[in-house]
């Protein structure tokens, strides 16, 4: 009998340390996924803050992505440096994404995004051509089977 009792306890003590372990392994999780979000947040805001110091960033893009020849030497520069780190940090949302971490609710508002950016002409005449070796090529294949939103209005249209 002491020794069915002490099964039993046994058993429990078992029982408890799983869900324990279950519990931590959820609050973890939500935590990794909040860590993912703050980290994609604060990458696009280092991104921005340049455009944000000088209007130049955003000219230079409202110009390329409408036609990458419209714009100087100068302005092809400074936007392919955001295009460059913007590209990589929705590969990497994307990756992320995939991967469960980053939720669909969260992803669409980046997807939007990425693919306004994709499909302007000047980025898929020059730019694309040009770079997209630089990335994965499953981010690429997903890229080229995207269609541009149209719910967002092009930089040209919103800068005025």
């Amino acid at each position: 009998m002491f020794v069915a009792v002490a099964q039993i306890v046994s058993a429990l003590a078992v029982t408890l340390t799983l869900i324990a372990v279950i519990v931590s392994l959820r609050q973890n999780t939500r935590s990794q996924k909040a860590l993912a979000v703050e980290s994609l947040a604060a990458a696009i805001t280092a991104i921005n803050v340049p455009a944000i110091q000088s209007p130049a960033l955003g000219a230079a893009l409202a110009k390329v992505s409408a036609d990458w020849n419209s714009a100087s030497r100068e302005e092809r520069i400074i936007a392919h440096f955001f295009l460059f780190s913007f590209f990589k940090l929705l590969e990497n949302a994307w990756y992320q994404q995939k991967a469960g971490i980053l939720d669909d609710a969260q992803w669409i508002g980046w997807e939007t995004i990425l693919r306004k950016y994709y499909h302007a002409e000047g980025v898929q005449r020059a730019w694309w051509p040009g770079r997209k070796n630089s990335y994965s090529p499953e981010f690429q294949k997903f890229l080229s089977e995207t269609k541009p939103p149209e719910e967002l209005s092009t930089l040209k249209e919103l800068f005025g």
